[in-house]
């Protein structure tokens, strides 16, 4: 690992990077005068023959489950919930959330390898076929649909998107033919259910692996979870100066230490004045 990955990590949690890529490949095929049908008039899912793909896309381990082994970074988002709340700074142009399928995207999962495998999982609504395809070959009952530039769907709750090779190993994960991504199993025990937003990464100088979240706790409050497996002493050094005077910057600590120093779990919680102070702090 080296200081490249610190950049790529914290460049992800402000744009997304995979789906940015996907929005301007579509955005690129779609200045004509024919961007979309009325909504209303759309059809539904139906139209699409075969299997439609089906798989709870609620939380980052939803979206493990159904993403193979070796997945180096996967990011969840809540749409729905983030609009209108300061959590929006992590969101796209709401825009750029209908560019894809003309339709709203309204939960997102991301996960991709440092293999070339990547593919995104979207929960559409309404859900209908509201953009231009070709039908390409199917796949164990599934109907792959070219959207260009090597760019493929497979309708669905959630629908997918990547390349076919990305998307026919998504479908032999779900179908049970091949394992699901373990990868960050033991990290996870420790991730309290609910978070709006929600990162992974083993691509770190931080930690072997890193996780991070931001959600709203209902009373005008917002938490920064942050949970390291075997961390770096650079970064236990960082996030004990951080600490040390995080009340003058508006920010309340609960730091603990699991397993013989393997886990460090940090949640930071601000109000919604200090949010700026809460999202910006970088423990690199």
């Amino acid at each position: 690992m080296n200081q490249k990955y610190a950049a790529i990590f914290l460049a992800a949690i402000m744009v997304m990077s995979i789906f940015s890529y996907f929005v301007a490949s579509f955005i690129g095929d779609s200045g004509n005068d024919e961007v979309a049908a009325d909504v209303q008039d759309a059809p539904g899912f139906e139209i699409i023959d075969g299997t439609h793909f089906e798989a709870d896309i609620n939380s980052i381990s939803d979206g493990l489950a159904i993403s193979p082994e070796g997945i180096s970074n996967a990011a969840y988002i809540d749409y729905s919930k983030v609009y209108g709340t300061p959590l929006q700074a992590f969101a796209p142009n709401i825009t750029d959330l209908y560019s894809v399928y003309n339709t709203l995207i309204v939960k997102r999962y991301s996960a991709y390898n440092d293999d070339g495998f990547a593919f995104e999982a979207h929960v559409l609504s309404p859900e209908i076929v509201n953009f231009q395809y070709m039908p390409a070959e199917t796949y164990n009952g599934y109907q792959i649909l070219l959207r260009g530039q090597e760019l493929y769907n497979v309708i669905g709750t959630p629908t997918l998107l990547g390349q076919q090779s990305s998307l026919e190993d998504v479908i032999d994960v779900s179908s049970g033919i091949a394992n699901a991504s373990t990868d960050y199993a033991e990290l996870l025990e420790y991730v309290e259910p609910g978070a709006e937003y929600q990162m992974l990464s083993s691509n770190d100088i931080l930690a072997d692996q890193h996780y991070l979240e931001f959600r709203g706790t209902g009373d005008g409050n917002y938490t920064r979870t942050e949970i390291f497996l075997n961390p770096s002493d650079s970064a236990l050094s960082t996030i004990s100066a951080l600490e040390g005077n995080s009340t003058e910057r508006g920010l309340l600590y609960d730091t603990t230490i699991e397993d013989d120093g393997k886990i460090v779990k940090v949640v930071v919680t601000a109000n919604e004045s200090n949010f700026f102070n809460l999202a910006m702090e970088q423990y690199w």
